[in-house]
């Protein structure tokens, strides 16, 4: 059978004149039928591609649904899903332990608030960053009383005895997502990196081999560099962080929950009992803020901290794991990630990568107590500003929340138990690959394919392929650092569409003759 010519920018030139119906219709089933073919053997990135359940949707794709303003203020804008976006916030805050408030309007400080987010992840470390440099540099808050409001960003004057109290300072992993810098470079907050080698080179308290500057790390180190597991190295973040809390600096820490390309999650639980005796130490357990530069009196007390997890993936899946685990369905639990970890602020994951959806979403949950002050309270949607986009997608919250109507939590656990069995298949299947490899002596694989795996983790990564393998696959490639040596090294994610035999048809085109010789690519 001759393969389908590739889609092409010329398919869908626009021009003067409309496509006829039958052209349009035509071009677009070309499109679907590309589409629907990678997506049957797309494995390298974290998208579930099974989406069921969708049928009933189809009557809202001819409506515009818009849940501009905040999900728990009623507005004008009518045309709206604010009533299922609640219902998925809810859910989440109580899998991730979340205090859920009985009465919004009187939400206490440890109650949370959050929102459906129309980009993703990546939105909602936006609005964790933004809110945890306002917390930490002295601005209002959502409950403080202002004696004149702001349009603009001021950072609060920092105390004559601690000239850094309100200069935050970011640590994040190597492994972290690169959003993270993003966001720190766009609203403007120093990393550890950038301070460290500013203020203070070759001061760095912890020894790091390449990939720095002045003597420091980019990101903290995470154990075992390349070839460990993927999760930070808590020993070098306690001891960057009691550097800079020595200092006076406030601390915006970063974990991860479901790493970008090992899917590892930290052990947030354990960094923050070791972070907790230098918070105390240093005074930043607690703290008095002056957040009025027009009233000097007026302060609240807060944390000198902020801990915020991205669980762009994890969040989603690894506590029907740790359910599962306490059932006896699985022999070991996950690290804990969410609020049962007093110091976390914040957390947010991805809806689009895992359960799934047709369109980038996810969900950012944060303690009501840390929330920062909206810049305006527009009349025209007469709703608080306090989300990062204006207009928010209504039909996110209606496909997350069709999907969550249609299983039960005994469903969720057998999709994530079936999950981590299958990467675990994959791990074994690639390793016993690289032993044949290696025996072979395959070009390109003569030291075998270097399979990596971090329980409980969706992904397994090893050597890169051919550029045909990498597309027919979707294989995301990253280089790794081994030894002082560059290899390049793709992954899989085992998500909820992988099966078995698709697992099969991968090591069977790896194991072909030439399929990690890369001189043509």
């Amino acid at each position: 059978m001759t393969p389908p010519a590739p889609v092409t920018d010329e398919d869908f030139r626009l021009g003067d004149d409309a496509f006829s119906d039958q052209a349009r219709r035509a071009v677009l089933d070309r499109l679907g039928d590309h589409l629907e073919t990678q997506s049957r053997r797309f494995l390298g990135y974290q998208a579930n591609q099974s989406i069921t359940g969708t049928e009933p949707l189809a009557r809202f794709l001819s409506l515009h649904l818009n849940n501009a303003g905040d999900p728990f203020v009623e507005n004008t804008v009518t045309t709206h899903t604010r009533w299922l976006e609640r219902a998925v916030l809810d859910y989440y805050a109580r899998l991730w332990h979340a205090r859920v408030p009985a009465d919004r309007t009187r939400a206490r400080a440890d109650d949370y608030w959050g929102y459906v987010l129309s980009m993703g992840s990546t939105e909602g470390n936006l609005y964790a960053l933004w809110s945890a440099r306002d917390y930490l540099d002295g601005n209002a808050l959502v409950g403080d009383e202002e004696s004149s409001s702001r349009t603009t960003y001021i950072k609060a004057a920092h105390p004559d005895d601690g000239p850094n109290a309100y200069t935050p300072v970011a640590f994040f992993s190597e492994d972290t997502h690169y959003s993270h810098l993003k966001g720190m470079r766009v609203l403007d907050i120093p990393t550890f990196y950038d301070l460290g080698a500013d203020r203070y080179p070759g001061q760095c308290p912890i020894r790091v081999a390449g990939r720095s500057s002045k003597g420091w790390p980019i990101g903290v180190p995470s154990a075992g560099g390349d070839d460990g597991p993927g999760a930070v190295d808590v020993d070098a973040l306690a001891r960057l962080v009691e550097f800079f809390a020595a200092k006076g600096h406030p601390a915006l820490i970063c974990f991860n929950a479901g790493s970008t390309f090992k899917g590892a999650c930290d052990d947030v639980a354990g960094a923050c009992a070791r972070l907790r005796p230098i918070f105390a130490r240093y005074g930043l357990d607690r703290r008095k803020v002056h957040f009025d530069p027009d009233d000097p009196e007026a302060h609240d007390v807060r944390q000198g901290f902020w801990v915020h997890v991205d669980a762009a993936l994890g969040g989603t899946y690894l506590p029907y794991l740790e359910q599962a685990h306490r059932a006896g369905m699985l022999h070991s639990g996950p690290p804990v990630f969410d609020f049962r970890v007093p110091e976390v602020a914040s957390i947010v994951t991805s809806g689009h990568k895992y359960p799934g959806s047709p369109v980038p979403t996810g969900l950012l949950l944060m303690k009501s107590g840390h929330q920062l002050r909206p810049p305006s309270d527009p009349a025209v949607i007469s709703s608080p500003d306090t989300t990062f986009a204006g207009s928010r997608s209504g039909l996110a919250c209606v496909i997350l929340w069709n999907h969550l109507a249609q299983h039960s939590t005994c469903d969720h656990l057998r999709t994530a138990v079936r999950a981590v069995g299958l990467a675990d298949y994959a791990a074994a299947r690639l390793r016993v690959l690289s032993d044949e490899l290696a025996a072979r002596g395959e070009p390109g694989a003569e030291d075998g394919i270097h399979v990596g795996h971090t329980e409980q983790s969706l992904s397994v990564w090893f050597r890169r392929p051919c550029r045909e393998l990498v597309m027919k696959y979707s294989l995301a490639c990253v280089p790794f650092n081994r030894g002082g040596t560059r290899v390049d090294v793709s992954h899989i994610y085992v998500m909820p569409h992988v099966t078995a035999q698709l697992i099969n048809d991968l090591v069977a085109d790896l194991s072909r003759p030439g399929a990690f010789d890369r001189s043509c690519d």
